[in-house]
């Protein structure tokens, strides 16, 4: 009876044993291709950002699949079938019987073991290295699709910044030749402009230091901007452009015009007779009068030829040869307007 018990909990226990042997592999192979694809998904996401992760439950998730394609092994090993059949079977009643002889008793050979059947191992050890080897090509093909992003944005970064940069060292050059032009027509205006002739007389004066200075500056600037007046090429990006000659030479020129004229507004006609002052007033009235469309052509010339003679006689006061050409063209241009009508 007590055999009888031991055999059927026996016989529970490898059902049991069969029913998880069947079971397990094919959760743990599932679990495992889960948590491969899973992790592959992440590792091809955050390839996008530059890093990388999900490596590891790439790895966990190949462990899961060789666990599952190896535990009937495992199992086999650790809970190996026991053989029911060759188990006694009790008698019921013992009879007496008559003395027999004893016949000799036959011996029996042990039973010889086959060997075991090792494809299915060889199959899931290639199909665990098969998974091993997608991992490493997916990891070598995302790497180098991680250096090929970066490589390329560098690139792009690179020649963003290159372009910035010449952008911004072009506007700046271009910047100082605009103030190199503005400063020549201040000059101009100051040289042609009777107003600021004969109340800033100083401003056009070579004799006076300050624009003399300026004039020196002027002549500089103009000589560099001939000779070296475009950006050079292949400056670095944090290039001083004002340490190069032309610009520094804008520089100087622009600090020379600044000091020559507030020289030249503080002293106004202080050095000039009154006499001279007297005749500068009649000069202005007389080229108002010339310049004048509604006056007669008669009156005009007379007027231009008076202001002519007393501009000469001016000695404290210096006239540019522009502003006296200047004079002589709108002079010229009144009597050709005069003859064609």
């Amino acid at each position: 009876m007590h055999l009888s018990a031991d055999t059927t909990l026996s016989g529970t226990v490898e059902g049991l044993n069969s029913t998880l042997t069947q079971i397990f592999p094919f959760g743990f192979v599932l679990l495992g291709i889960v948590i491969m694809v899973t992790s592959l998904f992440r590792v091809m996401t955050s390839a996008r950002t530059g890093h990388t992760e999900g490596i590891g439950g790439i790895f966990v998730g190949a462990a899961a699949v060789a666990i599952g394609f190896l535990f009937p092994f495992i199992n086999d090993t650790l809970f190996p079938k026991t053989d029911t059949d060759s188990a006694p079977t009790p008698t019921a009643t013992s009879t007496p019987t008559e003395t027999t002889t004893p016949s000799p008793t036959a011996t029996t050979a042990p039973p010889t073991q086959e060997p075991a059947d090792l494809t299915p191992m060889f199959i899931t050890l290639g199909v665990i290295a098969g998974l091993v080897l997608t991992v490493i090509l997916v990891l070598l093909l995302v790497t180098a699709i991680q250096r090929a992003r970066r490589s390329i944005r560098s690139s792009r970064e690179l020649a963003a910044a290159q372009h910035a940069t010449a952008e911004r060292q072009a506007a700046t050059w271009q910047a100082f030749r605009n103030r190199h032009d503005e400063l020549l027509r201040k000059i101009l205006h100051a040289e042609t402009d009777w107003d600021a002739l004969f109340f800033t007389p100083a401003l056009t004066d070579p004799n006076v230091p300050q624009t003399y200075a300026m004039l020196r500056a002027m002549r500089a600037a103009g000589t560099l901007r001939d000779t070296a007046g475009t950006l050079p090429a292949g400056l670095d990006a944090d290039a001083d452009l004002t340490e190069l000659p032309y610009p520094n030479a804008v520089e100087e020129f622009a600090a020379a015009w600044d000091a020559a004229e507030r020289h030249a507004r503080r002293v106004g006609q202080k050095g000039i007779p009154a006499a001279e002052r007297k005749a500068i007033a009649g000069i202005r009235t007389l080229l108002d009068i010339a310049e004048n469309s509604a006056a007669s052509a008669t009156e005009r010339n007379i007027a231009y030829r008076r202001a002519q003679t007393l501009i000469a006689e001016l000695e404290s006061i210096h006239i540019p040869a522009r502003a006296i050409a200047q004079l002589e063209e709108h002079h010229r241009l009144m009597l050709t307007a005069t003859q064609d009508t």
